[in-house]
């Protein structure tokens, strides 16, 4: 006579999940992470013990890294979750099957050394391991087992970051790399990009810009962007210059929500640009850095090899204070948060941030926008582009 089988066991996708209903406790649903039934047997039999301890002696249940990593998405509501979700992807992928239990630094360490290889710098792999101790602070902290009460973790550990000795310094754009970069851009990626360096609004800023939030102040001549939030969590305003104002002019009208927008060859209609630093701002800046030398005739510096959208940012700043821009105005246009700086401005108020601005607008030579071709900097292209 053959032995009885378990029951509460599926087969799906060569893997036996657990589908059982638990008196006491629940429905008790995951993957037993193997397609030998005998094991699959044995894994719930564990889980059930688990469950059966934690329910009488108060014993907290064993939950996968995977399971608890998923949780973390679908409860948490933040503007960062889309790049956690990325992060975790990876994270997952090494530690998934590991008990919340037992991550710690030691079993962290096969990732981190993993992430050295791809080529992550330690800031970017610090970003990873924060995302990991939110989860375990949280499972130590709030989230509670419906039945005995108790946190799904006892305490948490401590996860220690690494040290940031490789971090990439700024790259502030000169007004020359800024038209040999500018050049390479596509139209509606050198728009984005025009804006960025005349008002110092961030990346999300910029591709989230609604014209709902466009406010008209009639007694200077000129509207500004009154954002309710940023990413500091403070509303923003966003003043615009003579080019920055072009700019949304040139805009205006090919979308009824957002000011930039792109309309690519597999959709008819106009779409929201999610990031500037995409495939073509990626390709615009390999061709400029292989066009540095021979057009500005100096080698081309490690900084613009690599430059980052939030370097647009750090011009901005740089230029505003080379302009004479004080540093408290220089804060409230970048959007800064800074308790010495209010978020509701007057007209006079404004009128000097708009003033500031202006004083980064006209380059090196006019204070007009200048056409330039492609092709003046060694490429056969026939577009022309627009930079200040």
């Amino acid at each position: 006579m053959g032995r009885r089988k378990i029951g509460g066991l599926r087969l799906r996708g060569g893997i036996w999940h657990i589908q059982k209903s638990v008196r006491g406790y629940g429905f008790l649903h995951e993957s037993t992470g193997t397609g030998n039934r005998a094991e699959a047997e044995q894994v719930l039999v564990k889980r059930l013990e688990e469950l059966r301890q934690a329910v009488v002696f108060g014993i907290r249940p064993k939950r996968q890294f995977r399971d608890v990593a998923a949780h973390y998405l679908l409860t948490q509501a933040k503007k960062s979750l889309v790049d956690e979700a990325t992060h975790l992807k990876q994270i997952v992928a090494a530690i998934g099957e590991l008990p919340l239990d037992q991550i710690h630094d030691a079993t962290l360490s096969a990732f981190v050394v993993a992430c050295r290889a791809r080529g992550n710098k330690a800031k970017t792999i610090n970003l990873k391991l924060a995302v990991v101790r939110r989860i375990l602070n949280l499972a130590a902290t709030s989230w509670r087992d419906e039945r005995t009460g108790l946190t799904w973790l006892q305490q948490a550990p401590k996860i220690t970051m690494l040290p940031v000795r490789d971090a990439r310094s700024p790259h502030p754009l000169s007004w020359a790399e800024q038209r040999l970069l500018f050049g390479l851009l596509p139209d509606h990626l050198h728009r984005m990009a025009l804006f960025a360096v005349h008002t110092g609004a961030r990346d999300e800023e910029i591709c989230g810009l609604r014209w709902e939030d466009e406010v008209e102040i009639p007694e200077l001549k000129t509207s500004v962007f009154a954002l309710p939030t940023s990413k500091n969590g403070l509303p923003r305003l966003i003043v615009l210059n003579a080019v920055a104002g072009s700019v949304v002019e040139q805009c205006r009208g090919q979308h009824p929500e957002y000011v930039f927008v792109y309309r690519g060859h597999r959709w008819k209609e106009p779409r929201r640009v999610e990031t500037m630093n995409n495939t073509a701002w990626q390709n615009a800046r390999r061709r400029a850095a292989e066009l540095y030398q021979d057009v500005l005739k100096r080698p081309c510096p490690s900084g613009f090899r690599t430059l980052h959208v939030h370097d647009l940012r750090h011009t901005v700043g740089r230029r505003l204070r080379a302009a004479g821009v004080g540093l408290e105005t220089r804060r409230a246009i970048l959007g800064h948060a800074n308790g010495d700086i209010t978020t509701h401005y007057s007209a006079a108020e404004v009128a000097e941030l708009v003033a500031a601005v202006g004083k980064i607008e006209g380059g090196e030579s006019a204070p007009v926008l200048t056409l330039i071709r492609a092709n003046d900097m060694g490429q056969n292209r026939g577009t022309k582009k627009q930079a200040a």
